[in-house]
Parts: structure tokens; sequence; C-alpha cells
């Protein structure tokens, strides 16, 4: 029903003007889009200066193009400034610097603020960016207040597309969607985040959802070491469909409530595989006290999931970012209503064995949760979901315990 609203909502705000038949005008006839290629290879390393020399020529309504075999070096930020409905084509390689000092506090490697009608795609599937993570990682094991960029930052705007190319190895989140995006559509893309090192990459979200509406993510991989996608505080009207995480923290909702009051709502994830991962789905809310706020969620639905060797499949935290002491003082009082488990498949992992899922509501807030079509079995036992705070109407078997 929710996707039916978003798309119905969808259509109700776009609005075809026909001219008349007896309009002739000189402008009814489409002129050709201008067409720029940057050149690659700048002495200084740094190509950005000609890719946006590129957007300022072609940008307005026009097509830039990186050609197949040709590599970009990034070492300053791309900043898509300009680019109105423009069509920004990668078929060879985007490469951001891998010297840490160069991005130590820079917001991100790619910037898409306010910008009506932009497409970053491939047309052949070839085009990759390359975040060039490595020396990140590794610096960040030792250095934590190294600030890390976001690979592509979108603030604001309407109509975004990022289509059928790959992303690798991000210094920290791949894409952040936030400042009251409307529309933006996400497909057929490829997020890998892999360590040539012992360390980690950590902190490599796949999507941060913020604040935003109507975002849409189809036939998408992601490999990672945390929220495979995170639907953050303002993420409203946002589908997920058809998505494989591997090694992530999983789909989640939050967290939420970390300092200021937190809403999201309107969320659906269907058809996910999840592999390797710490959950496959869940919401994670602060309690209140010590600074936090309260989060609210709303109407939202996890559906059709795959879980393969997973520490947990479904789980609800109402303790987050605080110890269980804290919380038996200062309960979790988060609004959780209309929120629905449905369709879970598969085995998890054997760390938690037998539990399966781990519900924990606080006393404080309201719980509205549903669960149905539950098969998923333990790694190892007979499977049982622990609950605290669950309603009598959840759906399923319900073993007193849980935490988190």
């Amino acid at each position: 029903m929710l996707l039916l609203t978003f798309v119905t909502s969808l259509l109700a705000t776009t609005v075809l003007a026909l001219p008349s038949a007896t309009e002739k005008r000189a402008d009814s006839v489409l002129a050709p889009r201008a067409i720029c290629t940057p050149a690659s290879g700048a002495a200084s390393g740094d190509d950005t200066p000609a890719i946006a020399a590129a957007i300022k020529s072609c940008g307005a309504g026009g097509t830039i193009v990186l050609p197949a075999g040709k590599t970009y070096n990034m070492k300053t930020m791309l900043d898509f400034t300009g680019c109105v409905n423009c069509d920004f084509q990668i078929e060879g390689l985007l490469k951001a610097s891998g010297d840490t000092t160069l991005w130590d506090g820079i917001r991100a490697m790619i910037y898409v603020g306010e910008i009506a009608g932009v497409k970053i795609r491939s047309l052949t599937g070839t085009g990759v960016i390359d975040g060039n993570g490595q020396n990140s990682y590794d610096r960040y094991a030792t250095d934590t207040g190294f600030s890390r960029p976001t690979v592509i930052y979108i603030s604001g705007g309407s109509n975004i597309v990022l289509d059928n190319f790959r992303m690798k190895n991000a210094p920290s989140v791949f894409v952040n969607l936030r400042d009251a995006t409307k529309v933006a559509t996400f497909s057929n893309l490829n997020l890998d985040a892999t360590s040539k090192s012992t360390i980690l990459p950590k902190n490599t979200d796949g999507f941060d959802i913020g604040e935003s509406t109507y975002a849409t993510l189809t036939n998408i991989s992601i490999t990672n070491q945390d929220d495979c996608i995170a639907f953050k505080p303002g993420a409203n009207y946002a589908l997920a469909d058809g998505i494989t995480c591997t090694g992530s923290h999983g789909i989640s909702i939050g967290s939420l409530g970390k300092e200021n009051p937190d809403t999201v709502q309107n969320v659906i994830a269907r058809n996910i595989k999840m592999i390797n991962s710490t959950k496959a789905a869940g919401i994670k809310t602060y309690p209140p006290g010590n600074g936090h706020a309260l989060s609210t969620v709303s109407n939202v639905t996890f559906s059709g999931f795959t879980v393969q060797n997973c520490d947990y499949a479904i789980q609800i935290q109402s303790c987050y970012g605080e110890t269980a002491a804290y919380c038996a003082a200062n309960p979790g009082n988060a609004q959780l209503t209309g929120i629905t488990f449905d369709n879970f498949s598969g085995t998890t992992s054997t760390k938690y064995s037998p539990t399966t899922g781990m519900l924990n509501c606080g006393s404080a807030g309201k719980c509205d949760v549903k669960v149905s079509k539950y098969t998923v079995k333990a790694g190892s036992g007979t499977g049982v979901v622990l609950c605290t705070n669950m309603p009598s109407t959840l759906g399923v078997a319900c073993t007193a315990g849980a935490t988190g």
C-alpha cells in the first residue's frame, strides 16, 4: 500500500503541458545537447579542474563524458555546481588520490549540492569511481581524529540519478543523501570496500539516506564493513528493492535520537539478500537522558529477506550507545508504530545460537511491531527470538531476555 501511495504521489507531481495545435514556435524544437569531454592526465596530477570546466561549459542541459580507457585523477573535491539537468557519463575511471592529508576534513570527494536534474551514470556499465581508501583505513586505525570524506555527498536538490557503475574503496561512507533532497534514484550499482591490510574498512556505509523524500534504491550489490543501507533522521517515502549486502551491519533504521528528536517514516526494504552480516534488518534508537532525544519510527516494512550466516536476522535496539545499567534507570522511550518484519528465511551464524532475533523495546516507549512468515533457522540448536516489551500480537514465539 505504501509503494502504491508512493508511486501515485510521484505521478501526481508530474504535469505534462502539451503545446496547442496552433502553436508554432522556434523553441518548440529541442536543440541537441552540448557534449564535453574533459582532458585527463593533468601535469598537476589533479584532473578535477578540467572536469569542473567541462561542467561549467556543458552542465546546463548538456553531457559530460569521461571515456572508457581513460583515468581521471582527483586531488580536490569535484563540485557539481552548474550541472543542472545534465548527464554525467562515467565510462572510464575516476580515481581519488590516496594521500590522506589532501582529504582530512574535506566533506566529500564529489559534492552534489542543491542541483535539479543531474544524472551520474555509465551507459556501458564500465564506469568506476575509486575512493582509493586503503590509506584511510590504515590511518584511521590509529588516528580516529582523521575526518574522512564521503565519496558522493548529495545535499538538497531534486531528481538525482546514480545508475549502472561501480564505486570501490570509499574512505568512509559511499553515498550520503540529506538536506531535504526530493526524488533520488539509485540503481544498478556495485559498491565494494575491501582492505589489503589487516585493518578493516570501517564506517563504509553503502548509503546513508537522511532527510529526503522519495529515495529509491534498486538492484544494488554492496560489500562493506558498516550499514549496508541506513535510513537516517528525516528519511521519508524510501524504497530499497533487490539489494544484496555482504559483510555489513545490515539494513538499518538509525541510529536515531543521539542528540536531537529524530523521525524516520514510510520506508520499505524488500527482496534483500543478506550475507555474513551482523544483522539482516533492524532499528537503533538511543534511550532518554544524557543529551539524547526522542526517536519516532513509523510505517516501516522489512519484507522478503534471505539470511545467510548473519548473527541476527531481526533486531530492535532501544538502548543504543548506552549500557544496560544506564537503560535500567533510563528505559527507552522510542515511539515505534507500524513496524513489520515479514517473510524472513535462511540461517543465522552460530555466534549467538540458538538466538536468531533480538527485539528489545523500551518500557517507556511504544512498540507496535509485527513479525510474520518468519522461518529463519539458527546456525545451531533450535532457533529462538528473544523479546523484551513486545506486544502479545507480535506474531512469533518469544523468549524473554532481549537486550541492547
